[in-house]
């Protein structure tokens, strides 16, 4: 037996720590391919600086990409929570 349920708010702290989480491991595996290839591929004129410059590229990814996330999913969290009010929330079907 289904029933089609209907989403009308989404906690917004949940939602940001969810989408922290989730783009912090985004930004290791980016951060991961981004090292590889700059390493691989020197870029010119970068000289001894080239090492500290991927360190850090590894380093900060993961944290930029993790604020950001919380943040954009905390601010969507609470526009969906103002237009959900408004014209009705997500309806989805669930089943027993």
């Amino acid at each position: 037996m289904s029933n089609i349920r209907s989403i009308t708010r989404i906690e917004p702290g949940q939602l940001a720590l969810i989408m922290g989480a989730t783009y912090a491991l985004l930004g290791v595996i980016l951060a991961i391919l981004m090292f590889v290839f700059m390493s691989v591929i020197p870029l010119p004129g970068m000289g001894a600086m080239g090492g500290m410059g991927r360190g850090m590229t590894a380093i900060l990814f993961p944290i930029i990409y993790g604020v950001m996330g919380y943040v954009c999913g905390f601010i969507g969290a609470a526009i969906y929570n103002l237009v959900a009010g408004t014209v009705g929330g997500i309806k989805v079907t669930v089943s027993d």
